[in-house]
């Protein structure tokens, strides 16, 4: 009995090096798809991007990024593992860039947690869990703080809030929120985000998650007579 407890002990130890070895050879592999993944981005290389993707994921992905680089031309991207994920399965997205909308610039800032599959050095597919957009009217002094959850309890009644920091002045502002249900949703307008003047201090709104795991996604606007601020949140709805 004790010379196989000592056979199964040996064994383990020559196996480690192996099972150490896998998973940072995977990681390693991970870590190169993720670099030329930003760097395909940033150099606008779009003809190659579809090399990194198994065919079903790249058709998902290039529908999204077709409508994205049209509107935004100058987009660039940070992607890194998330520093809390040893696997590095999932990613940490960050979108910076310029609109030009009825002859105003807008910046965007967008920042993403993505979870990534990936099949022989390939992304197999992929999937947002949080978001958050910010498109704001260039030079505008307003400085927003979104305070709400990344996720949130099937039932549970949360807040969203929409801070302005460092109230400006005396001018009035006005402010929105919807709960997007589909594409159509994102045009701004009146009648769609309810908008009503405010006073200076935010929007704040109680939200009622629904009784199903998936996601709730909004979008609120705030306006001011030197500056606009439409904001996206996706949050995760979970057991």
């Amino acid at each position: 009995m004790r010379h196989s407890l000592i056979a199964k002990a040996i064994v383990f130890l020559l196996l480690q090096p192996l099972m150490i070895n896998s998973a940072l050879s995977k990681n390693i592999d991970n870590q190169l798809l993720i670099n030329q993944l930003e760097g395909l981005l940033n150099k606008r290389k779009d003809n190659l991007l579809k090399d990194l993707f198994l065919k079903k994921s790249f058709d998902q992905f290039n529908k999204h990024y077709t409508d994205f680089k049209e509107k935004y031309k100058d987009a660039k991207w940070s992607i890194q593992p998330a520093i809390n994920d040893q696997n590095k399965s999932l990613l940490d997205i960050k979108i910076i860039s310029t609109r030009k909308i009825n002859d105003q610039i807008y910046n965007l800032y967008t920042k993403q947690t993505v979870k990534l599959e990936t099949y022989k050095n390939k992304i197999a597919g992929y999937e947002v869990i949080d978001e958050e957009s910010i498109l704001n009217s260039q030079n505008s002094p307003l400085i927003i703080e979104i305070a709400s959850p990344d996720k949130v309890l099937t039932g549970e009644k949360y807040e969203m809030n929409l801070i302005i920091e460092n109230p400006l002045d005396n001018s009035l502002t006005a402010s929105g929120m919807i709960l997007l249900k589909n594409e159509d949703n994102k045009k701004i307008s009146n009648e769609i985000f309810g908008i009503k003047p405010n006073q200076s201090g935010g929007l704040f709104k109680y939200i009622q998650a629904p009784l199903k795991p998936g996601y709730q996604t909004f979008s609120a606007i705030i306006t001011h007579p030197k500056g606009i601020y439409l904001i996206t949140k996706k949050i995760k709805v979970g057991l």
